[in-house]
């Protein structure tokens, strides 16, 4: 019999929190702060893995119900087989997709997918999904992630281990949700220090023209908008950036990969005016990542 909309949930979100790590560009003109192409590479990594966490987050492919649909979408965003997690609790007053108080616990060996992005996936950790309002259908929920550890080990470049603590908060109605998202992430990639790298960032999605969010239909084409800090640390540089929205994000619902977004444009921004750069530019496509250094 088919399970529950919300029994796949964490394992869903947990599916859409491995990103591509992609090589990006340093352009370097006179004055402010320089950074390596190492540590651009890093960080772009990191602020680009949280916009995408993030927009999961929001949709049914990331959270396994959504702000829109409430169905799981395994098939398209989570490892193979992956509903690996134990529930303790099955509890849905209102079915609206989202549990009244649920952990999900990953635990190895079930949790071990083969042939993950060409190489070995291990998922270890908990999420717990509570429903802030359990006697109204509405869009709310709250995500709680503790030591959610992703290790992907590949024969490739792309090896890294994520651990991440803290919540993602959603909360809206049919014109629009927005997404508080406070998470610490630990994230370690070979012959590397590992970084820290603490989000403080709001997610806004609005349909388009003519379209709303409606429990039960699919995420309709919309934009998406992120603002907030995110600080990256490594050893004894620590690296505060702001994060604005130049171009709103434009999520094709016809996409049919994983990676919706197909325009946009954000800057991560230090206190020098100094700024990464993450464009999109296609359906399927990972944004372009470049620092651009402040004049003097």
């Amino acid at each position: 019999m088919p399970r529950p909309h919300w029994a796949t949930m964490a394992s869903a979100m947990a599916g859409l929190l491995i990103l591509g790590m992609t090589a990006c560009d340093s352009t370097t003109p006179s004055g402010g702060t320089a950074l390596s192409v190492t540590e651009t590479n890093d960080i772009a990594d990191a602020a680009a893995d949280e916009v995408d966490q993030a927009v999961g987050s929001i949709t049914s492919e990331g959270a396994a119900f959504s702000v829109a649909s409430r169905q799981p979408a395994t098939a398209l965003f989570a490892p193979p087989g992956g509903g690996c997690a134990t529930v303790d609790n099955t509890t849905d007053t209102d079915a609206d997709g989202a549990p009244d108080n649920a952990t999900f616990t990953f635990a190895l060996p079930a949790c071990t997918f083969t042939g993950f992005r060409g190489g070995v996936l291990e998922i270890t950790g908990t999420i717990n999904i509570s429903d802030p309002t359990p006697n109204g259908a509405d869009f709310n929920y709250l995500a709680t992630l503790t030591d959610f550890r992703f290790n992907l080990i590949t024969v490739a470049a792309g090896t890294f281990t994520a651990t991440r603590n803290g919540t993602r908060a959603l909360s809206g109605n049919a014109a629009g949700v927005s997404l508080s998202n406070n998470i610490i992430l630990v994230r370690s990639v070979p012959n590397r220090a590992d970084a820290t790298i603490s989000h403080n960032l709001l997610l806004g999605f609005t349909p388009a023209a003519g379209e709303i969010l409606a429990l039960g239909q699919p995420l309709p084409n919309g934009t998406f908008t992120q603002s907030g800090t995110f600080t990256w640390s490594r050893g004894d540089v620590t690296r505060t950036f702001t994060v604005t929205t130049v171009d709103p994000l434009v999520w094709d619902a016809t996409c049919t990969t994983d990676r919706k977004i197909v325009a946009g444009e954000i800057h991560a921004t230090l206190a020098d005016g100094g700024y990464i750069k993450l464009v999109w530019s296609g359906c399927g496509e990972e944004p372009t990542r470049s620092f651009v250094r402040a004049t003097a």
